[in-house]
């Protein structure tokens, strides 16, 4: 019988060439083009009783970063071989891997024959371990509660610390953040349904003297292909995300910036699009919102310029996006 090898990359040619190779070598790839991708596929296999053999990983993913995808696939299917390769190598790199626990590296570019030789050094796991039995991670259950993003505008002869003073210890309101943008204020509010906080906001938060107009964003759980919610849980789970023990923030000193990023998308992308955005480490919250805007990230970084590039470099390209406005938030020291 062929050996199944799970291929994740983002390089078509590179998938076809690695596919074609290992054909002729005896083995049988399926690949991926992204970390979300190979997770699904992953989930499929081991509910189908699939036997798979190895996983390659590509360091770089434009989803998941591939070592945090070998974490991943580390935690949930321990009995699986990965083989991270990478046209990016470093020692840094290198050392990851070997921290990770992979079973194997390789620096691009490689023949079919480094690639084999890896395969074929790597001890043949017992045939339980390469599909585990997970428990399966549980949708969260939903709670009669809702949430709602509240763009706040003042008039021109508005106090904004006095109104922001005022909003922020009003009951349902769980976050208050004075902005620079299209509004002065983001207020997340939460209640037993939308109808009630539509009300709050007409009877408590447009009463507030200097309120000029309020903008709502209800929040909204986003509708996905199978087992996408739970797969989503299970990385969060692998890297301690659900912890809130996110790498960068380990160190709160780091902190220097945070902001509120608003996304126009193409709706029927945001399958493609919204894992990219809520795997980014940077990415502290990542909502679904409906009304003016379909996104709400909030972001944090060492400063505004790394949030930026990251806006630049990463959300902006991805196709489907159509729109993406940044809302440094203002500290209560700068107020």
């Amino acid at each position: 019988m062929e050996k199944k090898v799970l291929l994740i990359d983002d390089e078509a040619s590179l998938r076809r060439s690695v596919t074609l190779g290992l054909m002729q070598k005896g083995y049988e790839t399926e690949p991926c083009e992204n970390g979300m991708k190979a997770l699904q596929t992953l989930e499929m296999f081991k509910r189908k009783k699939i036997p798979l053999d190895y996983a390659i990983v590509d360091v770089r993913l434009p989803d998941i970063d591939g070592l945090k995808l070998l974490k991943v696939i580390k935690f949930n299917y321990p009995g699986l071989p990965v083989i991270v390769i990478t046209g990016y190598g470093s020692e840094a790199v290198a050392q990851e891997v070997k921290t990770e626990q992979a079973d194997g590296y390789l620096e691009k570019p490689f023949s079919m024959e480094d690639l084999a030789r890896v395969l074929d050094e790597i001890p043949t796991p017992e045939a339980e371990a390469a599909t585990p039995e997970t428990e399966p991670v549980a949708t969260p259950a939903q709670g009669q509660s809702t949430s709602t993003y509240a763009l706040v505008s003042l008039n021109a002869s508005a106090d904004l610390m006095k109104v922001y003073r005022k909003l922020y210890f009003q009951d349902n309101v769980l976050y208050c953040d004075a902005v620079r943008g299209e509004h002065d204020l983001v207020l997340l509010l939460q209640g037993d349904t939308q109808e009630a906080l539509n009300e709050i906001v007409e009877k408590k938060i447009k009463a507030v003297e200097g309120v000029e107009d309020v903008v709502l964003l209800p929040v909204q759980a986003p509708v996905f292909g199978e087992n996408v919610i739970d797969i989503m849980g299970s990385v969060d789970k692998a890297l301690g995300r659900d912890k809130g023990e996110g790498e960068m923030y380990t160190n709160p000193a780091r902190i220097r910036a945070s902001s509120y990023v608003m996304l126009e998308i193409e709706k029927e992308k945001l399958e493609s699009i919204y894992p990219v955005l809520y795997f980014n480490d940077q990415v502290v919250y990542c909502d679904y919102t409906r009304g003016k805007y379909d996104v709400v990230l909030l972001m944090k970084g060492t400063s505004f310029s790394h949030i930026e590039e990251t806006i630049r470099n990463k959300f902006k390209p991805l196709d489907g996006v159509l729109r993406i406005k940044e809302w440094p938030i203002i500290t209560l020291f700068d107020l």
